[in-house]
């Protein structure tokens, strides 16, 4: 499994930008491309190495001849920030696929281009997913920070839980929920307009705060007619879950 790491320009962010690759062109039997790929989003205060240092993906993606595009995302909810040169959403679900596709011998079929991501990455990957459902079949999302629905109540502390930092990212909590930064919301207008729905897996730990957020998502997709894998287990918002979580997507679910 070759390990790949690219500084590539981006148009959407106006500068160079970092994205590490796990590509099967060496594992032995070959396999020759193009390749499935999935796109992983990190969670919040991580980077393009969170995955790569963090869980094994690198040896679930080689069993299943897999390549992984793992993209710095700062802290940006992988929104678009036009006034801070932060269009993370452009980049993310266009130019991204654009641009590795040229790099590397990677699947063009939406069937085989899958977004994942986990905590800010899940919820990136669900919102630019839902947003793009044309590029991405499937959508893979654990721990997802599905917090839209409290943001009229944010916290006063933290770095990231206070009311100025949830305004810059999402802006007014009064009609965010209507608007297409709502995973629900998306949803809700891909089978109003009868669009092409991708596949979802969603995931969260028992004892993780996020999970009732995550079980109200799910239900509500479902609902709608998604073709929907749930799963709740024993587990907190941390790598032992995400790992777990990785593994079995690689190895058990994805055919």
């Amino acid at each position: 499994m070759a390990f790949l790491q690219v500084d590539a320009q981006s148009v959407a962010l106006h500068r160079k930008t970092h994205i590490n690759v796990f590509l099967p062109t060496d594992v032995y039997p070959s396999v020759p491309g193009p390749y499935p790929t999935l796109y992983l989003l990190h969670g919040i205060f991580g980077n393009s190495s969170s995955w790569v240092t963090s869980s094994n993906v690198q040896r679930y993606a080689e069993a299943k001849h897999v390549a992984v595009v793992m993209p710095d995302g700062e802290n940006g909810f992988y929104l678009d920030h036009p006034d801070y040169m932060n269009d993370y959403a452009a980049w993310v679900g266009e130019e991204l696929v654009e641009s590795t596709r040229r790099m590397f011998p990677l699947s063009h079929e939406r069937a085989d281009t899958w977004l994942g991501g986990l905590s800010m990455g899940g919820y990136g990957a669900l919102r630019n997913g839902l947003l793009h459902p044309e590029t991405f079949g499937t959508i893979i999302a654990f721990s997802s920070a599905l917090i839209l629905e409290s943001l009229s109540a944010p916290k006063k502390e933290g770095p990231v839980a206070n009311e100025a930092y949830m305004r810059a990212m999402f802006g007014d909590p009064a009609t965010v929920l209507e608007s297409d930064k709502s995973p629900l919301y998306l949803a809700k207008e891909l089978v109003r307009t009868g669009k092409s729905l991708p596949k979802l897996y969603l995931s969260c730990g028992e004892q993780d705060g996020l999970c009732a957020a995550n079980v109200a998502f799910a239900d509500a997709v479902k609902a709608l007619g998604f073709d929907l894998t749930f799963r709740t287990t024993p587990g907190n918002h941390d790598w032992d879950f995400w790992e777990q979580e990785i593994r079995h997507v690689l190895l058990d679910w994805i055919p």
